[in-house]
C-alpha cells in the first residue's frame, strides 16, 4: 500500500473526536522530522485510543520523544501501542477505585505511575487526596518518580499522599524527586531517603536541606523517557 493510501484510509478510519485534533497532531510530528508513514501509523493508534475515550496527546508525545532518541521507527511504534494499552489500563484502575470519569491528564499520569510499578489502590490513594484533577496528576508523576530512584512504591505513596493532605505548596511537591535524588547523591539508601521524606513531608527545608540545595531541574518531574520495549537500550546506556 502506497503512503498515500495509507493516509485515506486513517482519515477514514479518524472518529469524529479526533478529526479536529488530527492535523494538530500530525503537524507536531512533522515538526520534530517524524517521516510520513511513522505519522501515519501513530495516527491510527492515537484514533483508536480516542475512540475508546483515551487521550491521544501523549501518544504523540511518546512517538516524538523515542524520534529524538533516534530510537528506530518500529520500536517507536511499538512504544506508542504499548502506551495506549497501559492508558486504558490506567483508566479502567481509576474507575475500580472510585473515579467514573477521570480527565486525560490524570489517565496519563496513571499510565505512567503504573510503569512505575504503582498498583491500582495506590493510584486511587494519591487521587483521593488530591485537592484537584491537577494535583492529582503531579502527585502520581511525583510517587512515580520517587520509585524511579528506588523508594518502595507504597512509601512513595504515602509520602505524597501526606504532602498532599497537610497542605504542601506545589512547589515543595515537585520539589520531592530532587530532593531524594541528592540525598542519593551523598550516599543515603532509599529507604532511609523515604524515612526523611516522610518526616518532612515537603519540599527541600521540610527534608532536612537549605532552601535552593538540589533544586528541581527543568522537566522533573514529570516522568521521564518514553517506554521502549525490551531489547532496544537507551541511548549512552
Amino acid at each position: 500500500m502506497t503512503i498515500r493510501r495509507s493516509w485515506l484510509l486513517v482519515l477514514l478510519l479518524i472518529p469524529p473526536a479526533l478529526a479536529g485534533q488530527q492535523p494538530d497532531l500530525q503537524e507536531q510530528m512533522r515538526t520534530r522530522g517524524l517521516p510520513d508513514e511513522l505519522v501515519a501509523q501513530v495516527t491510527t493508534v492515537a484514533a483508536d485510543a480516542t475512540a475508546q475515550g483515551l487521550p491521544a496527546d501523549p501518544l504523540v508525545q511518546k512517538a516524538i520523544e523515542g524520534w529524538a532518541k533516534r530510537v528506530p521507527p518500529d520500536r517507536i511504534l511499538a512504544a506508542v501501542r504499548q502506551f495506549r494499552l497501559r492508558l486504558h489500563d490506567a483508566r479502567e484502575a481509576l474507575m475500580g477505585t472510585g473515579h467514573p470519569d477521570p480527565l486525560g491528564p490524570v489517565v496519563t499520569a496513571a499510565a505512567e505511575a503504573m510503569g512505575r510499578g504503582l498498583e491500582r489502590h495506590q493510584l486511587g490513594s494519591v487521587v483521593d487526596a488530591a485537592p484537584s484533577p491537577v494535583a492529582a496528576g503531579r502527585g502520581l508523576r511525583v510517587a512515580a518518580a520517587l520509585t524511579a530512584q528506588g523508594i518502595r512504591a507504597d512509601e512513595a505513596v504515602a509520602i505524597v499522599v501526606r504532602a498532599m493532605r497537610q497542605g504542601q505548596p506545589d512547589a515543595q511537591l515537585l520539589d520531592l524527586p530532587s530532593v531524594a535524588n541528592a540525598m542519593r547523591a551523598r550516599g543515603m539508601p532509599p529507604g532511609q531517603i523515604g524515612q526523611r521524606l516522610m518526616r518532612g513531608a515537603g519540599g527541600a527545608a521540610g527534608a532536612g536541606m537549605s532552601p535552593g540545595q538540589g533544586g528541581r531541574p527543568p522537566g522533573v518531574p514529570p516522568g521521564g523517557p518514553p517506554d521502549i520495549p525490551p531489547g532496544q537500550k537507551k541511548k549512552g546506556s
